[in-house]
């Protein structure tokens, strides 16, 4: 296949994703925040992993300025990266709605939040992680191109190293035993059984 047909399969992917989130981004905006961690800090590792997710892939795919970095991944390689994509796809959606209206861009608790224990939560804490990796990982072999790969991974990577235990000393905080519970149920934090 061409290289634009791999790439218009991609755009077809990242709109997905957006019109999944869409309703809960606009829920998000209605809800009331009781605590936030809007630092410069937050805010700049969103920033980070807009970069990795959104701008160098969309630069890729609507300029030739990253082609020297092309890979040349056979097409059942790529093909592997849309099938994990269609499952990220149906755990993106299963995620959110989980989560309902206690899903948030940045870490934040909001008024009347609830530990969520059930759905993908059962099985792994941080399941919203777990679909960022899926997306980074096959976004790479889709577009089978280094710069996106890397620049992906190590955005992401950043974040979630930086922001996890952040989440979880918040969590301890809001809910304390009853979090404590969960995370002896639910000892995994991104990977069921594994990590």
């Amino acid at each position: 296949m061409s290289e634009i047909i791999w790439k218009i399969i991609f755009m077809c992917i990242w709109i997905g994703n957006g019109i999944i989130r869409m309703p809960h981004s606009k829920k998000y905006k209605k809800t009331e925040k009781i605590k936030s961690q809007k630092s410069s800090r937050e805010k700049f590792l969103v920033f980070l992993v807009g970069i990795g997710t959104m701008i160098v892939p969309m630069i890729y795919v609507f300029t030739p300025w990253l082609s020297s970095f092309n890979m040349g991944l056979p097409n059942w390689v790529r093909w592997i990266g849309i099938i994990g994509f269609g499952f990220e796809l149906i755990f993106f959606r299963w995620v959110h709605k989980t989560l309902g209206k206690n899903w948030s861009p940045i870490l934040e608790i909001r008024k009347e939040h609830k530990l969520i224990t059930e759905g993908p939560y059962k099985y792994v804490r941080h399941p919203m992680y777990t679909q960022i990796w899926i997306w980074v990982i096959c976004q790479w072999l889709i577009l089978s191109n280094w710069a996106i790969g890397i620049v992906g991974v190590l955005t992401w990577t950043i974040l979630y190293i930086v922001r996890l235990p952040e989440e979880e000393k918040m969590m301890v905080e809001e809910f304390g035993e009853e979090w404590e519970n969960y995370c002896k149920q639910t000892s995994k934090k991104i990977i069921p059984f594994i990590y």
